[in-house]
């Protein structure tokens, strides 16, 4: 009878050959699966990371190629712009592993940018995948922005000599609702004026500010340059000024009967006419008066702490509804509207479209207007200036959005 062998609890030679040709094929397919597993994983992720870097440039780049749409090479500096916007983050059109195309649609005012990469592989490349195509596109659009708040003050000289600002606000304690305006430099001295509306000016670092200003004055929004502004002009020439009573050159209101309503007290309302110099002088004087100069000084100027309350004239035409106060003197004669305020309230259009507007003022003057002339000096302090409703301001910054 045959006797089986004992147990010895090793495996035969050929059994151990075959579990380590088992463990071999394992360990084969397990590399195998840890190479895709990295090629998934490291790889996708590293194509998802530049294909968000290629949205990011693309977005900003259609952007900042977007504010060009209203030049007059509209499309070459949308071209321009997108491309420089692409290159300064990271893709550049003329390296040959990268593709950047802006393609405006000045028609619509819209511009595209498309960015097309050759990837980076690092384990995909074992499958085939060795520079896939990573790419990201946006479009932006040019949209035109309301106008802004009313003018307040509007200097229309383009004159850029930082010793001579047509603009020149040396006053203090200034609160300005609306928008102010230099088509040359712009000063302001402050402190403590506040500017609730736009700032803006055209030189190229024309707008300086007093170290006091900077410390303790505000503005919403923040001062921005703009390019050269259409004057704000309330009348075009002499001829447009519906006179209704004109008096001699050098005429001295306080000393013009015809002129007074109540004496002392009250002006009649008329469109008071000359062709030099008028003046007047008082305290507490009211009136709806406009008052109009071809070539003369006007000269109006608070004795008192009262001050004077004028507004224009009942008879103007709508056209020129608002106009308190016009000379259209040459800038040999100074300052053409010349205004010494005591307090008080001056409401209109004060317009020196030739020469200079200078204001000096304090205790609590308002001015609810504009003052528009080729420069505009004011000084003195405590003024509140508010823009007239229903006029128009200047053009904010455009609204340049991405499209969905």
């Amino acid at each position: 009878m045959p006797t089986l062998a004992p147990r010895t609890g090793r495996p035969s030679p050929a059994s151990a050959h075959r579990e380590r040709g088992q463990v071999l094929i394992l360990f084969v397919m397990g590399a195998t699966v840890i190479f895709l597993i990295g090629a998934i994983v490291v790889d996708i992720g590293l194509w998802v990371s530049e294909r968000r870097n290629a949205q990011a440039a693309a977005d900003l780049a259609s952007l900042a190629a977007a504010t060009q749409l209203r030049n007059a090479n509209a499309s070459g500096d949308a071209q321009a712009k997108g491309l420089d916007f692409a290159k300064r983050n990271g893709f550049d059109d003329a390296d040959s592993n990268i593709d950047v195309q802006v393609n405006p649609d000045t028609s619509n005012e819209t511009v595209e940018v498309t960015i097309d990469e050759q990837g980076v592989s690092l384990f995909a490349g074992i499958f085939g995948i060795t520079s896939p195509h990573v790419g990201a596109s946006a479009v932006a659009a040019y949209g035109e922005s309301p106008l802004g708040p009313g003018w307040v003050l509007f200097a229309n000289s383009s004159d850029c000599n930082p010793n001579s600002p047509p603009l020149n606000i040396l006053a203090n304690h200034v609160t300005v609702n609306g928008s102010t305006h230099s088509n040359g430099n712009l000063h302001i001295e402050g402190p403590q004026d506040d500017f609730v509306g736009p700032v803006t000016w055209v030189c190229p670092g024309g707008f300086n500010q007093a170290p006091d200003q900077q410390n303790t004055g505000s503005y919403q929004p923040a001062p921005y340059p703009v390019g050269s502004q259409p004057a704000a002009s309330a009348v075009g020439s002499w001829s447009d000024v519906p006179c209704t009573v004109t008096v001699p050159p050098g005429t001295n209101i306080n000393n013009n009967p015809a002129l007074w309503d109540i004496p002392g007290v009250r002006l009649k309302s008329n469109v008071i006419c000359s062709d030099g110099d008028l003046s007047l002088s008082g305290d507490g004087i009211s009136g709806h008066v406009t008052f109009a100069s071809n070539q003369g000084q006007i000269t109006i100027t608070s004795t008192g702490s009262t001050g004077n309350q004028l507004q224009p004239a009942d008879s103007l035409p709508s056209s020129l509804a608002d106009l308190l106060a016009v000379s259209f003197a040459s800038p040999t004669s100074g300052a053409a509207i010349d205004i010494a305020a005591a307090g008080g309230l001056y409401r209109g259009i004060i317009h020196a479209p030739n020469s200079q507007i200078a204001l000096t003022g304090s205790s609590n003057v308002n001015i609810n207007g504009i003052l528009v002339a080729d420069t505009i000096l004011l000084s003195g302090n405590n003024f509140r200036m508010t823009a007239l409703p229903g006029l128009s301001g200047p053009p904010l910054p455009p609204e340049i959005h991405l499209e969905d």
